[in-house]
């Protein structure tokens, strides 16, 4: 009979099973990378799910001596389960010594930890022993359903999934116990723990809440998506730091592309720099690298720049939860149809506040204003080689000038810059180096070539040898750096580094410097601000005078 049974048993619970769309969390991205036998923890009343989920894995398992153990037993043997026979109440060492031999012989265990008889979300020792005795990670595990029936009158509160429900498996983070840990208060810290992720599986999975949801989960991860644009990347920092402020044993990635990656290269607040190469790009290349994101089992991604191209990635990555903050013109390119758009409290504002309000809906806080970016050792010493190579007097105070920048509209003019240079040179014995070619903009060698012939003192340029990296570096050895609105003024003001910034027909208030040292000299007409990027009058422009620019870098080089 209860052969007939076990066999019954096991088919209910196949048949169920196979009608459930089951996910797993945190599995990849713990215990099955490490390549090890681990020993399972899970409550006796979340069994249900995780039964069938491991089921032909060689698991090692315990089954009380009862007639309802023998009847498990045989369910567990036809899932592929190696059953060792005892438990807490009755032929308990005996069994524990068997699943001792059983792991070193490079089985996994698992363990109803507070089976057979309860109480109910009690952890018994006899897990926490093996557990010690083996070495072997202990890996908690919680399992939920949406739509379950929960048998009441059982003493652990059984759970019964029903068929077509969705299911989750909640895997904690591996740890081991210690050769001289006590074994009572390694089980209240097990009991701790599991509780949490218990309250996880059941209270945060199916509610829909993200905070309640990243709040609970053992180990979240969030992928900030904003590929490109060297300003927009750096007006993102500031929401990366306050996500990590937030979410501080999180895991954050930022998806970019090979030309602004640099910039994100050695933050401290990244665990991982995603990489979308577009010089590689190919219908086999962007499934591959879907393919890479989807195991990471991202659970919230976060799109900071509301086009196409964010939405696109947005979709590779596949996250349970996705919301946006998009740059100066809102969600555009369809891309509100893949992330959902946190409210602003106000439409009229900086970038950089735009972006904080997805940190601040998290219950993340504005961080401090600490630099955000930070040369490497490498960089600083080839800068200080290419510094003197080109002839730099390393007395005389380090002066760079970015005259060029994405839109025509926005550059200030060759002969005021040349003449501003002079004006440097010959009034402030400022040495003066121009900046330009690949990190922004197009044109610029020219630019700056007409620069040097209408100057008399004629200014080191470096335009088109410098990397991204290295333009970093150059600015941790400037006195000042006056430029145009273009990335490197926003990398300059994100270092703290003492800057002017050259305005015309963008609205500060929303794209401009924000924070740092940087002045803004900006005179204002009555059709600014427009995005006319080749506008032939540039009023705006013209209204700066070489006078102004040179009093303001005057005070900030004595200063």
């Amino acid at each position: 009979m209860n052969k007939l049974l076990s066999l019954l048993g096991y088919l209910i619970i196949t048949l169920i099973s196979r009608t459930m769309r089951v996910s797993e969390i945190n599995a990849k991205s713990l215990w099955k990378k490490r390549q090890d036998e681990v020993v399972f923890a899970f409550w006796h009343g979340e069994q249900f799910v995780l039964c069938f989920h491991h089921r032909s894995q060689g698991v090692g398992i315990m089954s009380s001596l009862s007639k309802d153990g023998e009847i498990q037993s045989g369910i567990l043997s036809n899932f592929g389960y190696k059953v060792v026979r005892g438990s807490s109440s009755k032929r308990g060492d005996k069994a524990l010594v068997e699943m001792i031999r059983l792991v070193k012989k490079g089985s996994s265990a698992a363990f109803a930890v507070d089976g057979p008889k309860g109480p109910n979300h009690e952890v018994k020792p006899g897990i926490v022993y093996l557990a010690k005795k083996t070495g072997k990670l202990l890996v908690p595990v919680s399992s939920a359903s949406d739509n379950s029936k929960i048998l009441l009158r059982a003493w652990d509160k059984y759970e019964l999934p029903l068929p077509f429900s969705k299911a989750v498996i909640a895997y904690g983070e591996p740890y081991r116990i210690n050769s001289d840990a006590d074994v009572n208060e390694e089980a209240a810290r097990l009991e701790s723990v599991m509780e949490k992720l218990s309250d996880f599986t059941h209270n945060a999975c199916f509610s829909g809440d993200i905070v309640k949801y990243l709040d609970s989960h053992p180990n979240p991860k969030i992928l900030i998506v904003q590929p490109s644009r060297l300003g927009d990347v750096v007006f993102s920092l500031p929401a990366l730091k306050s996500l990590r402020e937030r979410y501080p044993k999180a895991w954050i990635g930022w998806l970019v592309d090979e030309r602004c990656a640099p910039v994100l290269e050695n933050n401290s607040d990244l665990n991982e720099l995603i990489i979308f190469d577009r010089k590689q790009i190919s219908l086999k290349y962007v499934i591959g690298f879907a393919k890479k994101l989807r195991e990471k089992q991202i659970d919230l991604s976060i799109d900071l720049h509301g086009l196409f191209k964010s939405a696109f990635l947005v979709a590779l990555a596949g996250a349970r939860f996705k919301l946006a903050s998009a740059s100066t013109n809102g969600m555009r390119e369809f891309s509100w149809l893949f992330s959902s758009q946190v409210k602003l409290p106000k439409e009229d504002m900086h970038c950089v506040e735009r972006h904080l309000s997805v940190a601040e809906y998290l219950g993340g806080k504005k961080p401090a204003g600490a630099p955000l970016i930070k040369a490497d050792t490498d960089s600083l010493r080839s800068v200080e080689n290419i510094l003197a190579q080109a002839g730099v007097d390393p007395l005389r105070p380090l002066v760079a000038v970015h005259p060029g920048g994405g839109w025509i509209s926005r550059r200030w003019f060759p002969q005021r810059y040349a003449a501003l240079i002079d004006r440097l040179s010959s009034e402030l014995n400022a040495e003066v180096v121009l900046v330009g070619g690949r990190e922004g903009g197009s044109s610029e060698a020219g630019l700056d070539e007409e620069i040097v012939s209408l100057s008399a003192s004629k200014p080191k340029n470096l335009t088109g040898r410098l990397d991204l990296k290295q333009l970093i570096a150059l600015f941790e050895k400037t006195k000042l750096f006056i430029a145009n609105e273009a990335g490197p003024m926003h990398i300059a003001t994100a270092m703290g580094i003492p800057a002017i910034a050259l305005l015309g027909p963008t609205n500060p208030a929303r794209t401009g410097p924000f924070g740092g040292s940087t002045t803004v000299i900006r005179h204002v007409i009555r059709c600014q601000p427009c995005r006319e990027r080749n506008c032939a009058s540039r009023e705006c422009m013209k209204l700066i005078s070489v006078e102004e620019v040179f009093e303001s870098a005057r005070e900030k080089i004595k200063r």
